[in-house]
């Protein structure tokens, strides 16, 4: 079906059909704050909505916090 997610605005994660090249559609695994940043936002790392008792994923500001 060549779905990705995709960071659209900074802020919110959504299933978006597959673009070559595109930035906001490109994650990768930063070994030393353990988190999963986004190569458009690099200061931004993958988040559960409060604390991970939601099923939304969103980009929010890398704090290297475990829950």
């Amino acid at each position: 079906m060549k779905r990705v997610a995709e960071c659209v605005g900074a802020r919110n994660i959504v299933l978006k059909r597959y673009r070559v090249n595109v930035k906001a559609q490109q994650f990768y695994f930063d070994g030393k704050t353990k988190t999963i940043k986004s190569n458009q936002w690099k200061d931004r790392s993958l988040d559960i909505q409060n604390a991970g008792a939601s099923n939304n994923l969103q980009m929010y500001t890398t704090n290297a916090r475990w829950f």
